[in-house]
């Protein structure tokens, strides 16, 4: 596990993270590979073994405990029911009150 900063917003762990979130705790391939794609500096050094342990690590994995992320649902506009608002009869414009003088 390794302690990386990072020099600009980068896909981690599965989700968009930005400098100003702090150091993340990643795991070796991850951390190399953002080290190797200039988004990221080794911090690892100016923390403890202690630290490392008790420290949580960005992962992969989705809230529900998958990894697989659902295909999001896009069908062609063809195949989409008319909205209801375009099915309403549209109101009938008002004439303009006249002037009264």
């Amino acid at each position: 596990m390794k302690f990386l900063s990072l020099l600009t917003a980068a896909y981690v762990g599965g989700s968009l993270r930005h400098p100003h979130e702090g150091v993340l705790h990643v795991d070796d391939n991850e951390a190399d590979k953002l080290v190797a794609d200039g988004v990221a500096t080794d911090v690892s050094d100016d923390f403890t073994a202690k630290q490392d342990k008790a420290a949580p690590v960005e992962t992969n994995t989705a809230p529900g405990g998958t990894t697989d992320a659902a295909e999001p649902v896009n069908p062609h506009q063809a195949e989409v029911a008319p909205q209801a608002a375009e099915t309403e009869a549209k109101p009938t414009r008002r004439k303009a009150a006249a002037d009264k003088e």
